[in-house]
């Protein structure tokens, strides 16, 4: 290996230019950890993506999934998928995990970068990882430590909700991107600041966290810590979802409307107008799918799940990706299928925890 890269090394830059740039940009995390020629010419902000711009390269959306193994102690894995690189469905391909470190607690995305904050244990931590040059920065500590918090991002600031294991306080913190400061957001006076009653060890742990028009609904994985807080006004309230008992579903938001995965009910839209749940209808899914990722590419919506009975074996388990077009009426949300096929295999023990889309230029 140290001999072939010693030898591509040993080429003129605008030789390894043109090599590099035919690589999909997905790799960049990869090549750049080569060697540091590699590195410089992939985090160079110019040569390499007018390279790539010279030769027609396109814009395509990149799918980041983060994979847990394990329950009490979760193991993450992660790894991308370009979905122009569909697998067709007759082949095993299995794919390649990213090589970079990356952490466990809660995420969210801002432009080519993806934000960690807290862990699975209670920290205060945040590190945000360059998804272009594959470098893992930290940031300051929060003020309070927090176990997979709610995370979202409103008016270009990221918030973190709960999450304190031994308070069952709200406790909102944002993060200014400007000032790299975090501050305790305001609670207004009136609203529900504290999730509810009975037991609040495992709702304190925010399953999935999404925003609208100001609003960010939390939602956790117990009856009654499903949480609306405003971020215009500091309050905040409970809310019900279609089955208390939903535990992991993937949640997303696509122009405005939030879409959530239930086990045993398919895919469903929440109006927030009426406050009721809705089915999407016209949608086939197999409603026996425990977890599924769901994520917003580029105005469509991506349902990405995992397999073992497609001939994978006993070992390894097919990730599919349904590729649906939205279509809102006055009364109902239509859904057609645009595309379904598989994107590859993974080990049959990992089973998706979150998706991200980032455009990425390849």
């Amino acid at each position: 290996m140290d001999v072939v890269v010693s030898s591509a090394t040993a080429l003129p830059n605008d030789v390894l230019l043109n090599c590099l740039a035919r690589v999909p940009r997905r790799y960049d995390p990869i090549l750049a950890c080569v060697s540091k020629t590699f590195r410089s010419l992939v985090l160079s902000p110019d040569e390499l993506p007018q390279v790539r711009y010279l030769m027609g390269k396109n814009d395509y959306p990149v799918l980041y999934v983060r994979f847990s193994v394990g329950y009490r102690l979760k193991v993450f894995h992660w790894l991308t998928f370009n979905l122009n690189e569909k697998i067709p469905s007759d082949q095993d391909i299995r794919l390649p995990f990213l090589t970079t470190p990356l952490l466990s607690g809660s995420t969210v995305s801002i432009g080519s970068d993806i934000y960690f904050i807290g862990a699975a244990g209670v920290f205060p931590g945040l590190y945000r990882f360059d998804s272009l040059s594959g470098k893992l920065w930290r940031g300051p500590l929060m003020k309070a430590g927090r176990r997979y918090p709610g995370v979202a991002v409103v008016d270009g600031k990221i918030y973190a909700l709960g999450g304190c294991l031994y308070d069952d306080r709200l406790l909102v913190e944002v993060f200014d991107l400007e000032t790299q400061t975090w501050e305790f957001a305001p609670l207004s006076p009136h609203g529900e600041d504290r999730y509810g009653t009975g037991s609040m060890r495992t709702g304190r742990e925010m399953s999935e966290t999404v925003a609208v028009d100001g609003k960010i609904y939390v939602m956790g994985y117990l009856e009654g810590i499903h949480v609306v807080y405003n971020t215009k006004d500091g309050t905040s309230e409970t809310f019900e979802m279609a089955d208390e008992t939903w535990n992991r579903g993937g949640a997303c938001v696509i122009d405005s409307v939030i879409y959530v995965y239930y086990f045993g009910l398919g895919l469903m839209w929440y109006d927030s107008k009426e406050k009721v749940w809705r089915v999407v209808q016209g949608l086939k899914i197999d409603e026996s799918i425990e977890r599924v990722g769901l994520v917003d590419c580029d105005g469509k919506l991506a349902i990405l799940w995992g397999d073992c009975s497609n001939g994978s074996g006993d070992t390894n388990k097919k990730i599919w990706c349904k590729m649906v077009v939205l279509d809102r009426s006055e009364v109902a949300i239509h859904g057609k299928v645009d595309w379904s096929d598989s994107l590859g295999s993974v080990p049959a023990n990992y089973d998706i925890w979150h998706c991200t889309c980032l455009g990425i230029s390849d």
